[in-house]
């Protein structure tokens, strides 16, 4: 037999969770089938929410009281609704209206996908402006580099007097084989160009 689960989600301790309750009742859910977490909507881990969507089957609704205490972004959202559409779980929301039954619920589906890829793509667009602007400046992007001058003179001599070979060597030195080279090519131009003036 379909049940509806409900799940519910208070980002602090401090808020209540009546509205929510009160909205589980009115569904006619059962206390067994309540779900209650107390995280914020930003978390990847939601333990509880991933409980309630395990005890899910075919037929059955995952109901909340309104859409932001479901996702983290619309994104996250309209992926969670697709894959409950793809198992035959319905979804549905209390004070939003929504719901994913019927073809009014398949085009709501629609508009959130397509809002979604709206929202990634600014996103992507966004960070490769950003990202261009900062190269115009000058500026490095990447991690921050693992090297200093003075790791060129403790490769050296790790590679030199204790006869390391340079995969041991970097492990010593916590960096990649590739970035201790780096480092020890721009340590010799350094030595050159210091030598040369």
């Amino acid at each position: 037999m379909a049940r509806t689960v409900f799940y519910g989600r208070v980002s602090t301790r401090d808020q209540k969770l009546d509205l929510q309750l009160d909205a589980a009742r009115s569904l006619g859910v059962k206390t067994a089938d309540i779900f209650i977490e107390k995280a914020s909507g930003a978390r990847h881990d939601r333990p509880v929410l991933t409980t309630a969507l395990e005890s899910l089957k075919p037929g059955d609704t995952l109901a909340c009281y309104k859409l932001d205490r479901i996702g983290r972004s619309l994104v996250h959202v309209t992926k969670l609704i697709a894959e409950l559409e793809e198992r035959g779980v319905h979804f549905r929301t209390v004070e939003d209206g929504l719901s994913t039954q019927g073809s009014t619920g398949k085009l709501i589906l629609h508009v959130l996908g397509a809002v979604a890829q709206f929202e990634r793509d600014l996103i992507l667009e966004r960070t490769k402006a950003g990202l261009a602007a900062a190269r115009k400046r000058g500026q490095r992007l990447g991690p921050p580099i693992k090297w200093s001058p003075v790791m060129a003179t403790k490769a050296r001599r790790l590679m030199n007097k204790d006869g390391l070979n340079a995969d041991d060597a970097a492990k010593v030195l916590g960096v990649s084989r590739r970035t201790m080279f780096r480092g020890l090519k721009a340590a010799r131009d350094h030595d050159e160009l210091v030598r040369e003036g």
